[in-house]
């Protein structure tokens, strides 16, 4: 059985727990974290008493943590002891899956990309420090995956090739066809077969506008992305993974929390049909 899981990014002008409040309210079962809040990081890597705080958060408002979003801790050149201790509150608070990034391609976005000297240099970084972290993430019993975002992650053929340099069981795909329009320009469709086989988790984000750097996050369900298409292919790889909603805001300009309730509440709605559509099971 699937799961529809609510991101609590879309709230990132409100409290932490208006986020909770609002995903709850809109349906949701399972919640997925890790950004900031009115300014605030959650969760807090420098407060002891966090994992307290957050699992009493969870059980007030009926959900369960089914992803950890950790983007900035995995680097390869910053402490590795950040990214365990990532590993280590997804373990205690028993979260399945560390979502985590690529590195970024780019000197300067768009028209600058890296260097191919310096981009190799760091994928061999990268693919050290993440062969390091698969041995702690199978010790904690975690997953780590691996989404879309430009470097060596942008494509499913370029994520595919950083997976098997990695080598472990342990690190996985969480497919973003939002990413791979807007970053690569790229219909989804004909990207997701490469790595289908790889995927463990899905963000259900897609353009209203498809196109290279167009920002028109849409309603999921409500876009020009096939999702039925990409739904089925999962279902015949033997997905079985969270699906998650991250982007609410189509063009980026602030809603009000009420407003973001309701496209939350649509998202769930559209993905449940969506997924049963394709042969799922929605738990």
């Amino acid at each position: 059985m699937t799961k529809i899981v609510g991101l609590t990014l879309p709230y990132h002008d409100q409290p932490f727990e208006r986020a909770l409040e609002g995903l709850a309210g809109a349906g949701y079962r399972y919640v997925a974290f890790g950004t900031k809040h009115a300014g605030s990081e959650v969760p807090n890597e420098e407060d002891a008493g966090e994992p307290a705080r957050l699992r009493a958060l969870f059980r007030t408002f009926g959900l369960k943590p089914e992803a950890l979003f950790a983007h900035s801790q995995f680097h390869p050149d910053l402490p590795a002891e950040r990214a365990l201790r990532m590993l280590e509150l997804a373990s205690e608070l028993e979260i399945p899956e560390v979502n985590t990034l690529g590195f970024w391609g780019y000197r300067n976005f768009p028209d600058e990309p890296l260097p191919r000297d310096e981009y190799e240099a760091l994928n061999d970084r990268f693919v050290a420090r993440y062969q390091a972290l698969a041995r702690d993430a199978e010790r904690l019993g975690v997953i780590i995956t691996l989404k879309p975002h430009t470097g060596n992650t942008a494509t499913g053929p370029i994520l595919l090739d950083t997976l098997q340099r990695i080598g472990s069981p342990y690190v996985k795909a969480c497919y973003d066809p939002g990413n791979v329009g807007y970053y690569e320009g790229l219909d989804p469709e004909r990207d997701l077969p490469a790595v289908a086989g790889e995927v463990v988790s899905f963000v259900a984000k897609e353009q209203g506008r498809r196109g290279l750097r167009s920002y028109d996050f849409s309603v999921p369900g409500e876009g020009d992305f096939d999702f039925p298409g990409m739904f089925r292919l999962l279902k015949e790889q033997g997905f079985d993974g969270p699906v998650v909603v991250e982007k609410l805001d189509r063009d980026g300009k602030p809603i009000p929390p009420e407003e973001t309730d309701r496209r939350a509440e649509r998202a769930r709605l559209n993905l449940e049909r969506l997924l049963t559509d394709a042969g799922f099971t929605v738990e």
